[in-house]
């Protein structure tokens, strides 16, 4: 790191002024901006670094760095960690800190959901360790401390900057620790002040940000309710007392340095929105910037005679406290982020005001930027865009069975995991178009084991089980996608029974005995089944009686094994396609030119990514409103059905509206049954 060290040439005659600023957490997301604006203003600076962050860190303090060399500033590192006594400093450390005009203590474990030990020995043990290091070095400068408005717990009303500990209850061991350290802080005898900034999000102007947290887990719910929902569509929500307070780090760095470089007097500094946002409308704005419908009116359920009585009695049964997990866990919601959240209090930032008050530094409207926090998220922070890194932790030395896997949909979804580091094993009737799959993945240094099957004739399928139980020990994951479809209309099978007969043994009667046997195993991996399904489950269409109905009877098996052994670890996933580019559309005319067709290796990603993200029902925003329309309006959804069989008749039976159907195969270049 060149520039690193260039910098801390420089420093090593810039620092005996006393001007120059210690610097804990310069890395963080909060740090990183602090740092950033004391170069801008040609304050040296000296970072603690844990050991080997310099590498970890490496981006970050190169671009520190520069910012040093422009504004002919200067930027070193010492090594230090808050675990250690006296910050594990060295001597180089000590005198570093005894020449500093100023301390910054940013450094601190932010996580709600981290351990209650580690939190305290990170937030409290180490706001001891600094106050220990500063009078080893006999610190004469000013110590910027960096607290929380959690340390207000569940206070209700206005806090004010000059309160502290006011009888409140705090929830967790965070709220805890930064009440614990802050005290510290206060007790120490030195020259200090304090700055409990709100929820803090990204840039205001940029988005950046660098860790999930606060309103961000919220997005991947947002996200959810978007692809569901149009945005014309309007829902009502429960109507939610109080506001959430959140602060882009702008913001807060700008006036933290601005505070902390000036003669304010006061000594804590609220850094929040004076101005906050109901939290129902600001998941409201956020909504809309994701293209999702809008949220309201607002019911108040509280004010419903016997609903809180009874939510507050249902809520202490262990029944539903897992529920409640389950339900936010699927929401992408921290179990214990909600219970955190006080929406009853305000905080008032007169002494920030006050110090800010000749300066244009002011926290902006959560609405002007809104769309810049959720557009970054979805660019550089959402889980959907992160797959390979996803795949890779999820599946990486873990045995996939996949039948179906010598082409199409079931050959792109064995690639892909392979490539993620899955043990595939590949089953399908056709041996020589498997080895031909097995070695691709092969060549890409995956590892795939071949078991050419014939899964319409159950002892095959008895045999296939005994050779993966032989031969791995079990499986950890199962795919259910060999399947064969038939579309023929009822009233031209009246001969043909036997049709719907293969159909089921090969859809339904396969993978429920292959599931039986491989079930032992997949219990004691806490292992998923994934059902490979068709949208028609969703709305049953005609000509496909006999597919259909294999495919539903697969779901009902799949839902009624999710209730038996979900508190077992077993996971179920159903995936719901449209159509898709195979070679088993191929036979259909009708569907070799529809241009909506979904490619194998997406249809691969929408069932990986229900194993990986242990989704229970994966399908397209389509197949959600189509899932709605059949169960809100049957009849009304039958009659369209019927419009379009007349539409699209087979055979040599003229079409009952040709108009309709010229328009339609045009749109989507063939027939939708």
């Amino acid at each position: 790191m060149p520039g690193i060290l260039q910098a801390k040439t420089v420093y090593s005659s810039a620092m005996t002024s006393r001007k120059g600023a210690f610097v804990t957490g310069g890395t963080g997301l909060i740090g990183r901006a602090v740092v950033e604006r004391l170069l801008e203003r040609g304050v040296p600076v000296v970072l603690m670094l844990r050991s080997g962050a310099d590498e970890r860190r490496a981006e970050a303090l190169t671009k520190l760095s520069e910012v040093a060399r422009v504004h002919d500033s200067s930027l070193s590192y010492v090594s230090g960690d808050l675990n250690e006594a006296n910050l594990g400093l060295s001597d180089e450390g000590i005198a570093a800190l005894s020449q500093a005009a100023h301390c910054f203590h940013i450094a601190a474990l932010y996580d709600i959901e981290a351990p209650a030990d580690l939190t305290e020995k990170t937030n409290i043990e180490g706001t001891k360790h600094l106050l220990s290091a500063l009078r080893k070095a006999g610190f004469a400068g000013r110590l910027h401390h960096v607290s929380s408005i959690a340390v207000a717990g569940d206070y209700t009303g206005t806090f004010t900057e000059s309160m502290f500990e006011e009888g409140q209850t705090l929830p967790d061991a965070y709220h805890r620790s930064k009440l614990e350290s802050e005290k510290l802080v206060r007790e120490s005898g030195l020259d200090y002040r304090v700055y409990r900034p709100s929820s803090v999000v990204g840039d205001s102007k940029s988005g950046e940000i660098d860790r999930l947290d606060g309103i961000y887990y919220g997005f991947g719910a947002i996200q959810k309710l978007a692809a569901a929902l149009p945005s014309w569509v309007r829902v009502p929500v429960p109507r939610i007392r109080g506001r959430f307070n959140v602060v882009p780090v702008d913001y807060v760095a700008d006036a933290m340095v601005h505070i902390a470089l000036s003669p304010a007097e006061a000594r804590v500094f609220h850094l929040v929105d004076p101005s906050p946002q109901r939290f129902v409308r600001m998941m409201a704005a956020l909504v809309k910037v994701a293209g999702g419908p809008r949220l309201g009116p607002a019911i108040d359920f509280s004010r419903m005679r016997g609903v809180k009585q009874a939510g507050s009695m249902a809520s202490m049964l262990p029944s539903v406290q897992e529920l409640r997990t389950a339900v936010l866990k699927d929401l992408g919601l921290p179990a214990n982020g909600l219970a955190s959240m006080n929406l009853r209090v305000r905080f008032d930032d007169s002494n920030t005001q006050a110090a800010l008050r000749d300066t244009e530094i002011r926290c902006p409207h959560f609405k002007t930027y809104a769309k810049t926090l959720y557009r970054y998220y979805e660019d550089h922070l959402d889980p959907m865009t992160q797959r390979p890194l996803r795949y890779r932790k999820a599946l990486a030395g873990k045995v996939m069975l996949v039948t179906g896997s010598s082409r199409g949909i079931g050959a792109s979804t064995a690639r892909i995991a392979a490539e993620a580091g899955a043990k595939v094993l590949l089953v399908a009737r056709d041996e020589k178009a498997l080895e031909e799959v097995a070695t691709g993945i092969r060549a890409d240094r995956g590892e795939a084991h071949v078991y050419p099957t014939d899964l319409s004739h159950l002892e095959e399928v008895d045999a296939l089980a005994e050779s993966v139980l032989a031969a791995h020990g079990g499986v950890d994951i199962l795919v259910h996608n060999a399947a064969r479809s038939i579309r023929r209309p009822a009233i031209d099978a009246l001969d043909r029974f036997h049709d719907y007969e293969r159909t089921m043994a090969l859809n339904y009667f396969s993978p429920v005995r292959l599931t039986l046997r491989l079930l032992p195993s997949l219990r004691k991996r806490s292992g998923t089944i994934s059902h490979v399904l068709s949208m028609g489950v969703l709305v049953p269409g005609p000509y496909f009686g006999a597919y259909l109905a294999s495919k539903s009877a697969l779901d009902a098996f799949g839902d009624s094994l999710a209730a038996e052994l979900h508190h077992e670890g077993i996971h179920v996933s159903s995936v719901y396609l449209p159509l898709v580019k195979t070679e088993m559309a191929a036979p259909t005319e009708e569907f070799a030119g529809r241009v909506d067709a979904m490619t194998p290796d997406r249809a691969a990603i929408m069932i990986l990514d229900g194993i990986v993200d242990r989704k229970r029902r994966v399908m397209t925003p389509p197949g959600r409103f189509f899932a709605l329309s059949n169960r809100l309006t049957p009849m009304a959804t039958i009659r369209v059905l019927n419009l379009i069989r007349r539409t699209f008749p087979i055979g040599d039976t003229p079409s009952e509206f040709p108009a309709e159907k010229a328009f339609i195969t045009k749109a989507i270049g063939g027939s939708p049954i």
